[in-house]
């Protein structure tokens, strides 16, 4: 019995302050990495979706350059999405306007708008398409 009042009398062991402090100390330490995580995660989105957006203009400007000179025209949004199954989330706009008098070139102005992370981000892909002789 003495040896356990011996124990229970001794100066070893942790205060309440001392486990507050390593709690608080946890909490900080925490939350530094959650936040750190989390934007992480957001960058790493937002470059997922400029790149998958970059994908799809890549590819609808090198069909159009495959195409002939007289099928470039407006209009051709919904074709392009259902080709190449781009999502209703992702907004897709070309625009074709003469760019010589001698109706020779025509400039194509492709734009890729979509959402990520609240934020509206636009991709802009211009190209000439040149008449074939």
């Amino acid at each position: 019995m003495k040896k356990i009042c011996k124990k229970l009398k001794s100066e070893k062991g942790f205060t309440m302050q001392d486990v507050i402090i390593g709690i608080v100390i946890l909490i900080v330490f925490a939350g530094t990495i959650a936040s750190s995580y989390l934007a992480i995660y957001k960058v790493q989105a937002q470059t997922e979706a400029t790149a998958v957006a970059s994908l799809y203009g890549i590819q609808i400007l090198e069909d159009i350059d495959r195409i002939s000179y007289e099928q470039v025209k407006n209009g051709m949004e919904q074709e392009y999405k259902k080709t190449y199954g781009i999502s209703d989330a992702m907004n897709l706009k070309i625009e074709v306007s003469q760019y010589d008098p001698d109706n020779t070139i025509k400039l194509v102005k492709l734009t890729l708008t979509y959402e990520i992370a609240g934020n509206q981000e636009n991709l802009v892909l211009e190209k000439l398409k040149i008449k074939e002789i």
